[in-house]
């Protein structure tokens, strides 16, 4: 290699990519909170099924008299029940969250109108300028006051994460003895044509289901 040869000149590296349009941020954001919400559904569905299930199981436990496993499955069924009451307002808050992108894509289409309408003002009346229009409606009355803050703090934390009712598991235990009660009571027959009532397993059930009550309350 000579002492005077040329250095091999090495290219100057691509311009960074043009950042995303605010439709294009949109779009992309609207995409993630449609698959956010499509999980949501599913495992709501999941809890809805699970719900079905514990009330089946306290329901046939409720009937063997084993009261406190059917009070700890009760626990569970409120639970279950508070889930799926935080997924139907998580889906709607996502979906308002959507909406509200929505109408800010909106609101900026509408921007770039009014930005062109200005600019066509402007040449024909340049003393026509009332600062930028007021800077821009003073950034939209500082961002539409920080998104109503925050959509209210989401609803005030979602209302606390919605707190346990207390006794809400002996609702439940309550429901299903007089549901119980009354399966007793259409089994029995009636009354014997001898005048005397007709024994029987129906009869055992019905005292055990008014003994449980007694027992419950």
């Amino acid at each position: 290699m000579g002492l005077f040869s040329k250095k091999k000149e090495v290219p100057p590296p691509p311009p960074p990519p043009p950042p995303p349009t605010l439709k294009e941020q949109v779009k992309e954001n609207k995409r993630d909170i449609d698959r956010a919400i499509r999980d949501l559904e599913r495992e709501r569905m999941k809890l809805e099924r699970q719900e079905l299930n514990l009330q089946a199981e306290i329901k046939k436990i409720a009937r063997q008299g084993q009261m406190d496993a059917a009070r700890i499955l009760a626990k569970d069924l409120v639970k279950t029940r508070q889930s799926i009451s935080k997924m139907f307002l998580m889906r709607t808050q996502l979906s308002s969250v959507s909406t509200q992108m929505t109408s800010m894509q909106t609101m900026s289409t509408m921007s770039d109108a009014m930005s062109s309408v200005v600019k066509t003002m402007q040449s024909m009346n340049q003393q026509f300028d009332l600062p930028s229009i007021q800077k821009v409606v003073m950034n939209y009355e500082k961002e539409s006051g920080k998104m109503e803050m925050t959509q209210e703090m989401m609803d005030d934390a979602l209302d606390d994460v919605m707190g346990v009712e207390q006794g809400a598991e002996d609702e439940v235990i309550d429901k299903i003895i007089d549901e119980l009660s009354v399966e007793a009571g259409e089994r029995i027959g009636g009354i014997a044509p001898s005048g005397h009532a007709v024994a029987g397993p129906e009869f055992e059930l019905e005292k055990r289901m008014e003994n449980l009550k007694k027992g419950n309350s």
